[in-house]
């Protein structure tokens, strides 16, 4: 077991228990009075034992339905009895042997015991408050956890830390999942501020989590869409939508890349410029979009903008419909 307040200062009282078999990564918190998730192999107990008091721990939060995610539960309840946070979509298709999970709890009198989620909650977890994000795709029921504060995702198997051009994606389950879901639920990841990304297998990620969040979005689109100029596009106008225009641009510029002529990506380039305040740039790309398109309405507002901020606003004005416009935004 791993203290990460070792890798940094603001993962301080956050342990990770390593996978291992067919065990997924447990994160211990709240001083072992919390976890996400129960993993699924023999000696875990013994593991957080030598650090913690098993017999106070108070919950626990399932990210899904996968029994490398929850087959330790088993162990646990011979020793503690936790509140289980599991989204609603995941609480069926946990079972052990073929009996429900819920029928187990209802039989042991712990019904009681159980949290069904939905998405959007705000749970508190000791120092930490976790945000519940549903993510299905991966299965029915995923969620992610997100401590705001912190910029922390736990994000189970919905996303996981790989390289630019890399995907390191969990399957959608044939019988629970769909890549459909998948991706819409990583656009849906893709605006939370993240610079921890926890993941359910494999090493965390101490820094720039949002950005293996993009990757995977991106990535997951470029492996079932045929269009490969799409999905960086529509990552480029959520970026642009949080506040994100430097790496908006990255988008744009790859789009770009691969179709240079693209006068979606040029207009939302040159708008992205102007947003940066580089004018001269702007201007460039807005009077190559009018060559080819010279009525375009927007790129002639966007010229008219660049032209604003370079100073030259006699010029901007004479623009065709710009002066109408300046004056339905003022």
């Amino acid at each position: 077991m791993i203290h990460l307040g070792e890798y940094d200062p603001k993962l301080e009282g956050i342990w990770w228990v390593e996978e291992a078999g067919m065990s997924c990564n447990v994160y211990v918190l709240n001083q072992g009075r919390a976890l996400i998730d129960a993993g699924n192999f023999f000696g875990m107990l013994h593991e957080l034992s030598q650090e913690f008091d098993i017999s106070l721990l108070e919950q626990l939060f399932i990210s899904h339905c996968h029994f490398d995610h929850v087959g330790g539960m088993g162990e646990l309840f011979d020793w503690c009895n936790p509140k289980v946070y599991a989204h609603m979509d995941t609480l069926p298709y946990i079972n052990f042997r073929n009996v429900p999970f819920m029928k187990i709890m209802e039989k042991a009198g712990r019904l009681d015991q159980v949290v069904m989620l939905r998405g959007g909650e705000r749970l508190q977890v000791g120092p930490l408050q976790l945000e519940v994000i549903p993510t299905p795709g991966h299965t029915k029921g995923d969620v992610c956890y997100y401590e705001p504060e912190r910029r922390i995702l736990f994000s189970g198997d919905t996303v996981f830390p790989s390289s630019a051009t890399e995907n390191i994606l969990a399957d959608a389950d044939q019988a629970l999942g769909s890549m459909e879901q998948q991706v819409a639920s990583l656009a849906r990841l893709v605006p939370y501020p993240v610079d921890f990304l926890l993941p359910g297998h494999g090493m965390p990620a101490f820094s720039d989590g949002s950005d293996h969040i993009l990757n995977a979005y991106i990535e997951t689109r470029k492996s079932v869409e045929e269009d490969t100029r799409r999905p960086y596009l529509d990552a480029a106008r959520l970026l642009s939508d949080i506040g994100r225009p430097e790496k908006a641009l990255e988008c744009y510029n790859l789009t770009l890349m691969l179709d240079p002529a693209n006068l979606e990506a040029l207009v939302y380039k040159g708008t992205t410029l102007t947003e940066l305040q580089h004018f001269d740039e702007a201007l460039a790309i807005f009077d190559k979009i009018l060559r080819v398109a010279p009525e375009l309405e927007e790129a002639l507002m966007g010229k008219g903008f660049a032209l604003l901020g370079l100073g030259r606003v006699d010029e901007a004005l004479r623009l065709p419909g710009f002066a109408a416009r300046l004056k339905e935004l003022v």
